[in-house]
C-alpha cells in the first residue's frame, strides 16, 4: 500500500509508476505482489497483512 501523497506535489499515478519502475530496474517481479495506492480523502480497501 503507497501512502502519504502531497496535496501539492504528486498523485496516485506518479506515486505507482514510480515503484513499479523501481521493482523491474531491481529485478523484482512486479507481477508477484499486489500494490495499491491509498487515497488522501477516503478509506481504503481493506487488506490483509
Amino acid at each position: 500500500m503507497l501512502g502519504h501523497l502531497s496535496k501539492e506535489s504528486n498523485f496516485p499515478e506518479l506515486a505507482y509508476k514510480t515503484v513499479v519502475e523501481e521493482l523491474i530496474a531491481n529485478n523484482y517481479n512486479e507481477n508477484s505482489l499486489s500494490l495499491s495506492v491509498a487515497s488522501r480523502d477516503t478509506h481504503s480497501k481493506l487488506i490483509t497483512i
